[in-house]
C-alpha cells in the first residue's frame, strides 16, 4: 500500500529511495500545501474530486453523509467465522470497534477475510491449506484496502494463522 500511496502521489512527491525497501518521500513546500490534510489522505482520493461522481454515488448509498466525505474511512477487517471456535466471536468483537472508529469521528467499512483451523484439519489433507491461509489473509485486506481507498486497517484475527496474516498486510 505504501508503494501505491508513493505512486498515486507521485506528482506532489520528490523521492530519495536509499534502497528498494525504504523509500523516503518529502514533499516541495509549495505543492505541499496542495497536498490533503487530516487523516483522510487516501480515501481524499474518491471523496473530494468531482471526476469521482461514481465513487462518491456509492459511499452515499452505503449511508455516508456529506460531512462524512471529509472523514478517514477505517477498514475494519475480521477473520470471523462461525466454523472455528477461535474465530466465532470475532463477529461481536468486530461490531465494538466498528462502533468505536464511529465515537472517534471517522468513517468504518467491516470486511471479512477468510481463516483456516489447524486444529479441525490436523493429521489430514486440509493442512495443504493452512499456510497458504496467511498469505490469502494478507492479500485479501491488501486488496480490500486498496481498491476501496481506506485510510486505515483494523485487523481482527483469531488463531495463529491469521494473526500472522494480518501482520503482514
Amino acid at each position: 500500500m505504501l508503494r501505491q500511496a508513493i505512486r498515486t502521489q507521485r506528482p506532489l512527491l520528490r523521492q530519495y529511495c536509499k534502497s528498494q525497501v525504504r523509500c523516503i518521500a518529502t514533499s516541495q513546500s509549495k505543492q505541499a500545501s496542495e497536498a490533503p490534510k487530516g487523516l483522510n489522505r487516501t480515501s481524499h482520493a474518491i471523496t473530494q474530486p468531482k471526476s469521482q461522481g461514481a465513487s462518491q454515488a456509492m459511499l452515499y448509498a452505503t449511508g455516508l453523509k456529506e460531512p462524512d466525505m471529509d472523514k478517514a474511512q477505517v477498514g475494519i477487517s475480521s477473520v470471523w467465522y462461525s466454523g472455528n471456535p477461535c474465530n466465532m466471536h470475532l463477529l461481536d468483537l468486530n461490531y465494538k470497534v466498528k462502533e468505536g472508529v464511529e465515537a472517534a469521528g471517522l468513517v468504518g467499512y467491516q470486511f471479512n477475510t477468510i481463516g483456516v483451523s489447524d486444529a479441525i484439519s490436523m493429521g489430514t489433507s486440509g493442512m495443504r491449506y493452512s499456510l497458504q491461509s496467511r498469505d490469502l489473509i494478507a492479500d485479501s485486506i491488501e486488496t480490500v484496502m486498496g481498491g476501496q481507498w481506506y485510510d486505515a486497517n483494523i485487523s481482527i484475527p483469531g488463531c495463529d494463522k491469521n494473526m500472522p496474516g494480518v501482520l503482514m498486510v
